[in-house]
């Protein structure tokens, strides 16, 4: 199995090189700190790989857009993400969306990266203990929630909220009275089923309560 790694931390790469290099039939063809790097050489045929295990959070082309690029252009290419982060509604957009084949904590060990660049080879989908109940926990709330819709007006409470304002800020940046900021206040927590900034904040991010 020919793989390719991606992460902008040159210690992850070098301690993922001398874990799978315990491995006979696995073939590290190419390293990056960059992404953009990798889909350079894979346009260009300079690097040929089965699977791409690529970090998440990285500065310049994220993991994410990585991913995205990766099985639009390559979709025979395996992808895993390799991440210390489990964001629920990353991991379903990633693995329900964008469709790649496996998300695994950083937490894991040598024999759960080895089984999961198999399993991905094979076709099957590999999610570390973590990943997956925060997959499962997401995909529950989706089916569960009601389709929340928030009118123009609220949205742009809601943003201003966000930003820490309080109903007088508010009233006064839109114009309107604070009775009716405290008013529109209300149904926004009422539709989103939340009581506070935080909660609304973390509605809003998984639910895209914001999109036009």
């Amino acid at each position: 199995m020919k793989i390719a790694i991606v992460d902008d931390h040159q210690i992850i790469i070098d301690g993922i090189e001398m874990l799978l290099g315990l491995e006979n039939d696995i073939h590290i063809t190419r390293t990056y700190t960059d992404g953009t790097d990798l889909l350079q050489d894979l346009r260009s045929g300079q690097v040929v790989a089965d699977l791409i295990l690529t970090d998440l959070l990285m500065p310049n082309l994220t993991g994410y857009e990585c991913a995205r690029i990766l099985k639009k252009e390559f979709p025979a290419l395996k992808v895993i993400v390799l991440s210390m982060t489990c964001d629920p509604k990353t991991i379903y957009e990633l693995v329900d969306k964008i469709g790649i084949d496996g998300y695994l904590s950083k937490k894991i060990n040598r024999a759960e990266l080895v089984q999961a660049l198999h399993d991905a080879r094979r076709g099957d989908l590999h999610l570390s203990d973590e990943a997956a109940e925060a997959l499962t926990k997401f995909r529950h709330r989706i089916i569960d929630s009601p389709v929340t819709i928030l009118s123009a007006r609220e949205k742009q409470v809601v943003r201003l909220m966000i930003e820490g304002l309080m109903n007088r800020e508010i009233a006064a940046r839109l114009c309107i009275s604070e009775s009716t900021v405290e008013t529109h206040r209300k149904n926004i927590y009422r539709k989103t089923e939340t009581n506070s900034v935080p909660r609304l904040m973390q509605a809003v991010h998984d639910l895209d309560l914001l999109q036009e």
